[in-house]
C-alpha cells in the first residue's frame, strides 16, 4: 500500500510539472505576440516623433526651409498618431509586466508544496484575464495606424502568408552572421563553428523550464521588494526574456539593494558585438593588444582581468571576446545559476578556446578590480536595467579606478555625466540591433 501511495503521489507530482510547464509555455507564446507587435508600436512611434520634430519651429529658420515643413493638418495627424501609439505602448508594457510576474509566479512553483496545485489554478485564471483583457484593450490586434505620409512598414505584418507566426522588423534569427561577416570572421582566422555552438547552447538554456524555475527563484531572493525608480526604456518590450545578455553584476552590496527590474536583462548578438569592437579604433586596438600580450604571457590571471564584463550573466560577451577576439576576460555576476552555466560551457569547450576565460561569482561593487593591471583594461558594462544607485556607485568605482587610457563599453551614458565628465572623454559610439531595441547606441568612453 506504501508503494501505491508513493506512485501515485509521483503521478500527481508529475501532472502538476506539466500542468506548470503549459502554463509558463502559454504565457511566453501570449509574451512574444505582445513583444512582436510592440515592437512595430514603437517603430512606427519613433517614426512620428522624428517627423514631428522636423516641423517644429525651430528646425525651419528661414523662408526656404519652411517650404519642407509638414501642413498643419499633416502634423495634427501625426500629433493624433503618436498619441494613440505612445497609449498602446504603455498599456502593452503594462500587460507585460503582468505576465511576467505570473511566469515567474508559476516557475518558483515546486511540486512538492501541497499549495502549489491551487495556486497553479490562480495563475492559470490570472493568465486567461491578462489575455481577455489584452484583447479587449486592442494590444493583440494587428491593425497599428500608419505614420502619416509614410508607406505603411511590412514590420506590422507578425504573421506570414501560412498563419505562422514571424518576428517582426528583427528578422527570423536573433544570432545572425551574415555571408559578408562570416568571410571577415574567416578571415580573421575566428572559429565561427564555435561561435554558433555556444550560441545555441545559450539559446537553448534560456528556454529550458528547469533553469528558468532556479534564475526566477534566485532573483527573488536577492531582489528587494522595493521597486526603485530605473531608467531603462525600450529594455521593457522584453521582460521575460531568460538568461541571455545584461543581467545585474551586484546587489546587496554595503548594505545596498536592488529592484527585481535591476535583474532585467536582453541578448546581444554576435554581430553586435564584433561591429561595436570593430568600429571604435581605441577598443579594436585594446582587444587586439590584450590578445597578444595573453598569447605571450599565457597562465598569469592578471592579464585576463584586461578584458572584464561587470553582469555578465550566462557568458554571452564574455564567450563572443574568447573565441572571436581571442581575449580570455572575466566576467563578474551575482546570479550563481548564471555563473555556474558559463563555467560549464567553458569546461565543455576547452579545445575551442586558446584560453579559457573565467567567470566569478560575487559583486563588483567588492570584487572587480581595475587598479592592478599592467595596462589600462577594458569594462564592458550590461547595464541597461540597472537601478540609478547602482549606475551611479559603478561609475564612481569605474572613476577611481580607472588609469588613464581605460575603456569602458556602456549601453548608457552614464559613466561620462555629471561630476564625471572632466574624467572621461567619448572614445565612439555605435548603433547595432539588441534584443529590445533595433537601434540600441552603445558608448565607449576613455579615462583621460
Amino acid at each position: 500500500r506504501g508503494g501505491a501511495r508513493n506512485d501515485g503521489g509521483s503521478a500527481t507530482s508529475d501532472a502538476a510539472m506539466a500542468s506548470k510547464d503549459a502554463l509558463v509555455k502559454d504565457v511566453g507564446a501570449l509574451i512574444e505576440r505582445l513583444q512582436s507587435l510592440a515592437q512595430v508600436v514603437k517603430d512606427r512611434s519613433d517614426a512620428c516623433k522624428q517627423d514631428l520634430a522636423s516641423s517644429s519651429p525651430e528646425t525651419t529658420t528661414s523662408p526656404a526651409d519652411s517650404e519642407g515643413a509638414l501642413p498643419s493638418a499633416t502634423e495634427k495627424k501625426l500629433r493624433m498618431v503618436s498619441r494613440a501609439l505612445n497609449g498602446r505602448l504603455k498599456d502593452t508594457m503594462d500587460a507585460l509586466t503582468r505576465l511576467k510576474r505570473i511566469a515567474d509566479d508559476a516557475l518558483v512553483l515546486s511540486p512538492e508544496d501541497d499549495a502549489s496545485g491551487d495556486r497553479l489554478r490562480a495563475l492559470g485564471a490570472e493568465l486567461a484575464l491578462a489575455r481577455e483583457n489584452a484583447s479587449d484593450a486592442g494590444l493583440l490586434g494587428e491593425k497599428i495606424p500608419d505614420v502619416p505620409g509614410r508607406a505603411g512598414p511590412d514590420a506590422a505584418d507578425v504573421h506570414d502568408a501560412d498563419g505562422n507566426r514571424t518576428r517582426a522588423r528583427t528578422g527570423e534569427d536573433p544570432d545572425p552572421i551574415d555571408p559578408d561577416l562570416e568571410r571577415v570572421l574567416v578571415a580573421n582566422a575566428v572559429d565561427v563553428k564555435s561561435i554558433r555552438d555556444v550560441v545555441a547552447r545559450l539559446r537553448a538554456n534560456e528556454r529550458d523550464v528547469d533553469a528558468r524555475a532556479a534564475l526566477a527563484r534566485e532573483v527573488r531572493s536577492l531582489a528587494s521588494p522595493r521597486n526603485e525608480s530605473n531608467e531603462s526604456t525600450p529594455a521593457g518590450i522584453e521582460p521575460a526574456a531568460a538568461s541571455d545578455g545584461s543581467s545585474s553584476p551586484t546587489a546587496g552590496a554595503a548594505g545596498a539593494s536592488y529592484s527585481e527590474d535591476n535583474f532585467a536583462y536582453g541578448s546581444t548578438p554576435f554581430a553586435t558585438f564584433w561591429r561595436v569592437v570593430q568600429e571604435c579604433p581605441a577598443l579594436r586596438s585594446a582587444m587586439a593588444r590584450m590578445a597578444k600580450v595573453q598569447q605571450e604571457n599565457y597562465g598569469i590571471f592578471m592579464n585576463q582581468r584586461g578584458f572584464q564584463v561587470w553582469g555578465s550573466s550566462s557568458g554571452w560577451l564574455v564567450l563572443y571576446a574568447a573565441l572571436a577576439c581571442k581575449v580570455s576576460g572575466v566576467g563578474y555576476e551575482l546570479l550563481r545559476c548564471h555563473v555556474d552555466f558559463a563555467n560549464g560551457v567553458v569546461m565543455s569547450m576547452l579545445n575551442a578556446l586558446a584560453k579559457p576565460p573565467v567567470f566569478i561569482h560575487g559583486d563588483v561593487l567588492e570584487t572587480a578590480d581595475c587598479d592592478v593591471m599592467q595596462f589600462p583594461p577594458v569594462v564592458w558594462l550590461t547595464s541597461q536595467c540597472w537601478d540609478p544607485s547602482l549606475k551611479k556607485a559603478i561609475a564612481e568605482k569605474l572613476t577611481r579606478q580607472c588609469e588613464a587610457g581605460s575603456l569602458v563599453v556602456d549601453y548608457g551614458e552614464g559613466v561620462g555625466l555629471g561630476d564625471r565628465a572632466e574624467a572621461w572623454e567619448r572614445a565612439g559610439t555605435t548603433t547595432a540591433p539588441v534584443s529590445w531595441n533595433p537601434a540600441q547606441t552603445f558608448h565607449v568612453y576613455r579615462r583621460v
